[in-house]
């Protein structure tokens, strides 16, 4: 899930909601364009006698009237290179026609549209030396690059990282213990291992699930050079164990193409890991004979074993609801003797479940959740909001609504609305490539879509 982080950079963290479901929200904490240059400096409550310093290749015409004397203006004074050094920086890549410090001290170059997808990377790290960060907006024949300090980072807590796994470990296993610690009438007939051995299937799959989806965002972030902390896992109460993890990003994603394999690289990762859980609870499945499957039925211990036990007879057929995903994998399965029950390993099998309904709520194309973050590489700005109407529409028609209200009281605190995260170059495109992966995100969301088990 990209939670709210520090104020120079957001967080991926992912949730899990109400013992079977999960959640993974995004917070960027940058500000829209405009807002984020105004606030990287405090004002300093001088008067600005021109509105703004200026540097322009356009001659003083009817056309272009030299500025006019405003009213009282309070901007920030700008401190950093001089604004030649940075229009030159910048000069070196775009035709510029025009350089100016605003009037909220942010120097500012307006220069000669053009694709810039490369041409501002470069820029970028050009920037960096000087400790600068940059970003680019426009659109017709101008576009506009604004440059302001690069925010400072904090360092690393692995320290923290390490203690909150263990605690989580620790709250998992308790979980665990939690879920199969009553001898029932399906332990004795069917899995009478050890609840220590349970507890710890249980972890094991969970955790892999959750800390492998977190672990993508990270190899994300390393093959795009950007800087992100370990996962902070959340410790959390049965019957899940945990409230999920986290990871904070300390910087914002250069373009489109890094804001898209952000958001879509942990849902790929926790998707691919839920269905090798899912296959390795088949692998352990357990084949009762006619005799024992109807104790098992007359006994209603098929009935109260929850969190849809797939049973399969001598032909393929669902016995009971479940995401898509699961469902293909029982009718994959191979079939039994007529009269038998096929009972996949319960604790893995719930891990996957869980991992799916993750998977579900993470790519849903909703406001700084993984979705939203893909709609946002995607679609731009109008297209991402129509995106998060559309993603709510799915939560309250699923039943998610504890989980929709949360995200609708989230971009209310957070005075964004249904605005996502930004990248600094907001005008290149997602490459094509990317754009045949967005099918991927759709062929998850389907495959894991599940109602609310509380319905």
């Amino acid at each position: 899930m990209l939670g709210k982080g520090n104020p120079v950079g957001f967080a991926i963290s992912e949730t899990p909601k109400s013992g079977v479901g999960g959640f993974t929200r995004i917070t960027h904490v940058f500000q829209e364009s405009d807002n984020t240059f105004k606030s990287m400096t405090e004002p300093t409550g001088l008067v600005s006698e021109r509105g703004a310093e200026q540097v322009s290749d356009a001659p003083a015409t009817a056309e272009t009237p030299p500025p006019s004397q405003p009213s009282q203006v309070t901007f920030t004074v700008y401190q950093g290179p001089p604004l030649d050094t940075i229009r030159s920086l910048v000069a070196s890549h775009f035709l510029v026609k025009d350089a100016f410090i605003d009037q909220y001290g942010i120097p500012t170059i307006q220069v000669a549209a053009e694709p810039p997808h490369e041409k501002f990377r470069t820029l970028l790290k050009e920037l960096a030396q000087h400790n600068l960060i940059g970003a680019i907006r426009g659109a017709g024949d101008t576009l506009t690059v604004r440059v302001f300090p690069k925010p400072q980072r904090k360092g690393s807590r692995k320290t923290l990282n390490l203690a909150l796994f263990f605690a989580t470990v620790a709250t998992v296993l308790a979980a665990g213990y939690f879920n199969w610690s009553n001898a029932d009438l399906f332990t004795v007939l069917v899995e009478p291992s050890s609840v220590l051995t349970k507890a710890s299937l249980f972890a094991v799959g969970l955790l892999a699930i959750i800390g492998l989806h977190e672990f993508g965002h990270k190899a994300a972030t390393n093959h795009h050079g950007l800087d992100a902390t370990f996962p902070y896992f959340i410790p959390g109460p049965p019957p899940v164990g945990t409230f999920g993890a986290l990871i904070s990003l300390r910087g914002p994603p250069e373009n489109r193409d890094q804001l898209f394999d952000l958001g879509l690289s942990g849902p790929v990762v926790g998707f691919i890991v839920t269905i090798v859980i899912a296959i390795f609870s088949l692998l352990l499945s357990t084949t009762v004979s006619p005799a024992t499957a109807q104790q098992l039925i007359t006994g209603g211990a098929t009935q109260d074993l929850g969190f849809c036990l797939p049973l399969v007879g001598a032909t393929p057929n669902v016995s009971c609801e479940a995401p898509l995903l699961l469902i293909v994998g029982r009718i994959l399965m191979p079939a039994t003797t007529q009269g038998s029950l096929l009972f996949p390993n319960q604790e893995l099998w719930f891990a996957a479940h869980i991992g799916a309904l993750l998977t579900f709520l993470n790519i849903v194309p909703a406001w700084q959740l993984d979705g939203g973050h893909v709609s946002r590489a995607m679609f731009g700005p109008s297209g991402h909001r129509t995106a998060t109407l559309i993603g709510l529409v799915i939560l309250f028609v699923s039943g998610y609504l504890v989980f929709a209200f949360f995200l609708l009281i989230m971009m209310n605190l957070t005075r964004r609305g249904f605005a996502g995260v930004e990248p600094l170059d907001d005008v290149s495109p997602v490459s094509n490539s990317r754009k045949l992966l967005y099918l991927l995100a759709i062929v998850m969301l389907l495959l894991t879509f599940f109602p609310s088990p509380i319905l």
